[in-house]
């Protein structure tokens, strides 16, 4: 029988993995959700799993346990990943003010809201009951938020703000929520020591927020650094972080409960320190990798987790229709403290200038996308139950404040956030990609319009060489050429006439768009070739990270429309503390073979620039030149200080350079084998079983200076 039911679980989930991927293909068809499309085909599965052959559907469960330490640290982890601290550090005062006073004002504007309203349908709920509800609800879900929001064309300002504000709102959540539920189990006595133990929960998710971020700096780095070049280590190490810090978060809260700390805070911390500092511990060929194994990762759990949330509202067994009138009000006053929530904190940023200014458009999106389910859910199930060892004392407290119903507290509560997810993800999901067009918030600003036209010129034009370079070697007819040469010609010449409208105005205006657009070009280029000279170890991880800083810097600057050099922060105030408190600690230590690889480093990647541009000045991209020619000049300039700056150095430090340059240029002649060895193999000019040979061999070469197990 146990194997049996192993099977049938085994295949239900096989089964929910297949319909997943083909409700992907029709969600990008008809431009519907995909999260959402996946719990109506989860609801529609319940009366097929009542057909005799088809009753395996709903086998495997989605438990409590499943879903918050197997599925949701991988959602949180990659959610997280790609955040950018220095990006998140500017918009802080937005995001706190959502995540703790927008909070706390939206559970009281709920909580109230219910307690006084309820009556009059005939229902008296003790009012630390819509205190829960209140803050339950309150805290927007950064799975279901990410989920839906992150395939949408949003200004990147934006995206932060929702993902921020719902990362970190469990936090004061979280501690509220586990407040009150102490309070209930220990007999409704509300004393100085109950808030007393509120702050010290709040504080202690504080102090481990930091002991986290710190523990997984150094023990991830440290280990990381030892294990270069096992690719399949490194991947799986990710992995057990995510889960790891999420079940050591739990285990901490449940062993030690004057201690409470968030497994969703210490996930998310431990996913943003390692997207910022640690993925350039990783060795850069893994890297490459990484991304893409998490994304399939999240993919998979979000199709298992979101079709499994429809079979469970289809089972729910609550008496709904009684609890119609209760739902009909609910929803409303939800709307209302989100809308609350987000307009006054907002409002009084914007109004004392206290940080950037958040448009209506952003405020108006951020009130109704406000997505519940994972996190609402997670407090309501930490609710003892039937069965459970405080469900005794849950039956007391009803006893104490005269609870009448059919339904338990549990049961009550559980109905009212299904109800709010349902709405959430049926209602507001399917109609955000909406408001986003009406608002004009998915439109492409200036300088994106400038950008997507340069990128169809340069790519129409490339097309052009091509054909002409099949054309001379006869691949292509004449007909055939003709034919696609007028096409692609014609696709230029219309990409080169938008530019000019794009262009139209004051020349001043026009030029600085261009400079602009070329400069972050050129910053892009640099950072690519860095990027390659870090992924075949001509430039070690320190120097690395020291360059790569300083080009975020110079492209942050340009983005903020400053010039690419001038030491100006685009906000008040620098927040990139822990960025120069490194670069002040790396100059110390800082000696003159660091030096001479940084200024090798900026030598050839400022010559990949001038190269680059002055290939792309030759294309007729709708506006003069000479702007390019600004550039070069620049790069010409930080090319010859490199240089001069390098040879210094070589006359002071000649036996030991010309060592170093000795190696530097075998890696050199090594990328170029490794390049020799992928032709071939692709080429079938060598087995499989030689190439991994060959490549084992290079790699061990390459890497032969790095540290490893």
């Amino acid at each position: 029988m146990e194997d049996a039911s192993f099977l049938t679980a085994t295949l239900s989930l096989l089964c929910l993995l297949a319909v997943s991927c083909f409700a992907y293909v029709i969600s990008k068809r008809i431009n519907f959700p995909y999260t959402v499309l996946l719990v109506i085909i989860g609801l529609l599965f319940v009366p097929l799993s009542k057909i005799g052959f088809l009753s395996f559907i709903d086998d495997f469960k989605l438990t409590p346990e499943v879903l918050f330490f197997v599925f949701l640290p991988v959602l949180l982890f990659e959610a997280s990943y790609n955040i950018n601290y220095r990006h998140l550090l500017k918009s802080w005062k937005t995001i706190s003010s959502l995540a703790i006073f927008g909070l706390l004002l939206s559970t009281g504007i709920i909580s109230t809201g219910l307690y006084l309203i309820l009556p009059l349908v005939w229902l008296e709920i003790p009012f630390i009951i819509c205190f829960m509800f209140g803050t339950l609800i309150s805290a927007t879900d950064p799975v279901a938020v990410l989920s839906i929001f992150k395939s949408m064309w949003a200004p990147r300002r934006l995206a932060l703000l929702f993902e921020g504000e719902s990362l970190f709102n469990d936090w004061t959540a979280v501690a509220l929520f586990l407040v009150l539920l102490w309070v209930i189990l220990e007999g409704w006595i509300i004393t100085g020591s109950t808030y007393s133990f509120w702050i010290w929960s709040f504080l202690s998710m504080l102090f481990w927020w930091i002991a986290f971020w710190a523990i997984t700096w150094v023990l991830f780095s440290k280990v990381i650094g030892c294990i270069k070049n096992n690719e399949e280590v490194e991947i799986v190490l990710t992995m057990l972080l995510a889960h790891l810090t999420f079940i050591l978060a739990e285990l901490i809260t449940h062993l030690v409960p004057f201690l409470p700390i968030s497994g969703v805070i210490a996930t998310v911390i431990a996913s943003i320190v390692i997207g910022n500092y640690g993925r350039y511990k990783i060795t850069p060929r893994v890297e490459a990798h990484m991304q893409k194994f998490w994304e399939f990762f999240a993919f998979v759990s979000n199709s298992i987790v979101f079709i499994l949330l429809g079979l469970i509202l289809a089972q729910i067994d609550t008496e709904v229709l009684k609890l119609m009138p209760i739902l009909l009000i609910t929803i409303p006053i939800v709307m209302v403290a989100r809308a609350v929530s987000v307009y006054i904190p907002i409002g009084l940023i914007n109004r004392y200038k206290v940080e950037e200014k958040v448009p209506k458009s952003w405020q108006h999106l951020l009130s109704w996308g406000s997505l519940r389910w994972a996190l609402a859910l997670m407090m309501v199930l930490m609710i003892p139950g039937v069965g459970d060892p405080d469900y005794a004392k849950l039956l007391a407290f009803q006893e104490s404040v005269g609870w009448a119903y059919s339904y338990n507290i549990k049961e009550f509560l559980l109905i009212l956030t299904i109800t709010n997810i349902l709405f959430t993800l049926f209602v507001k999901a399917p109609t955000i990609s909406v408001i986003m067009k009406r608002m004009g918030v998915d439109k492409l600003h200036k300088l994106e319009k400038f950008e997507h036209e340069e990128w169809k010129i340069l790519a129409n034009f490339k097309i052009l060489e091509k054909l002409n370079c099949s054309y001379k070697k006869a691949y292509l007819t004449q007909y055939e050429y003709d034919e696609l040469k007028e096409k692609y010609t014609a696709k230029l010449n219309k990409a080169v006439k938008s530019m000019k409208k794009i262009l139209s105005g004051k020349k001043e205006d026009a030029e600085t768009l261009i400079r602009r657009a070329i400069s972050l070009h050129a910053l892009g280029i640099e950072k690519q070739y860095l990027k390659d000279l870090f992924f075949y170890n001509e430039i070690d991880e320190r120097n690395f990270k020291y360059i790569l800083r300083k080009i975020e810097k110079q492209i942050e600057r340009v983005e903020c429309e400053v010039p690419q050099l001038r030491k100006i922060s685009c906000s008040k105030g620098d927040y990139d503390f822990f960025s120069n408190l490194s670069l002040k600690a790396y100059k110390k230590k800082s000696t003159d073979m660091d030096a001479y690889i940084r200024n090798r480093a900026r030598l050839i990647i400022t010559r990949k620039v001038i190269k680059e541009l002055r290939e792309l000045s030759e294309i007729n991209f709708g506006f003069e030149t000479d702007i390019f020619e600004e550039v070069i000049t620049l790069y010409s300039a930080f090319n010859k200080t490199a240089d001069e700056k390098r040879l210094k150095i070589l006359t002071r430090n000649k036996t030991s350079i010309m060592a170093l340059e000795s190696k530097l240029v075998n890696k050199s002649l090594l990328k170029l084998e490794e390049k020799v060895l992928k032709d071939m193999y692709n080429k079938e000019i060598i087995t499989p079983k030689l190439f991994i040979k060959f490549m084992e061999e290079v790699e061990s070469e390459m890497y032969s200076d790095v540290k490893r197990l």
